[in-house]
């Protein structure tokens, strides 16, 4: 129990020292959450000022200059959006959390461009929408706790609700990858 104890404060210590930007609104979900845990810092990035044109040189670089000095960024919005985001964070050196598809994507790793999300992935309601954000909270504990492994793309947590039984369930699933899906399209021509 004490190795319990000490593994617990080391994870409060480690979380109130993390920066954190949130594709969220200013008093979303997700921001509130992560405010409950104390963090150092907890940052909201709206959508509005990514859809004026941020994959522009410019538009790069103040979305780098939002991201500064953040150590993790949690996405939100849609994949178009995280798209911009995720690549001024690997450009930082940042992991990168994807939403409503939940992976961590590493800096060093198979980037966002590259990732195929499945179609109809965004969640249908509120309700699903927090259990995303749940699955990126969790996402998050396991990467800077090592108290898990956390999950790397490919790999990735999916929610997928039976529309006639309401059945909810939650898949770890591979994600297709860019180059392997234009492979397969130049073959079967």
């Amino acid at each position: 129990m004490p190795d319990a104890g000490r593994r617990s404060q080391r994870l409060e210590a480690n979380l109130r020292r993390l920066k954190v930007s949130v594709m969220d609104r200013r008093e979303g979900v997700m921001v509130e959450l992560l405010r409950s845990y104390r963090l150092k810092e907890v940052r909201a990035i709206s959508a509005t000022p990514l859809s004026n044109g941020v994959s522009s040189v410019a538009g790069l670089v103040a979305l780098k200059r939002l991201l500064s000095g953040s150590d993790v960024v949690i996405g939100g919005y849609g994949y178009e959006e995280q798209r911009e985001v995720a690549r001024a964070a690997s450009e930082l050196g940042m992991p990168f959390i994807t939403y409503p598809v939940v992976t961590t994507i590493l800096p060093d790793g198979i980037p966002f461009d590259e990732l195929v999300f499945p179609a109809g992935s965004y969640p249908p309601s509120p309700v699903l929408g927090l259990i995303a954000r749940s699955f990126q909270m969790i996402a998050l504990l396991r990467l800077v706790s090592g108290v898990a492994e956390p999950l790397l793309a490919p790999q990735a947590l999916t929610l997928y609700l039976d529309p006639d039984s309401l059945d909810l369930r939650v898949e770890i699933v591979e994600l297709e990858l860019e180059l392997e899906l234009n492979r397969e399209r130049n073959n079967v021509d």
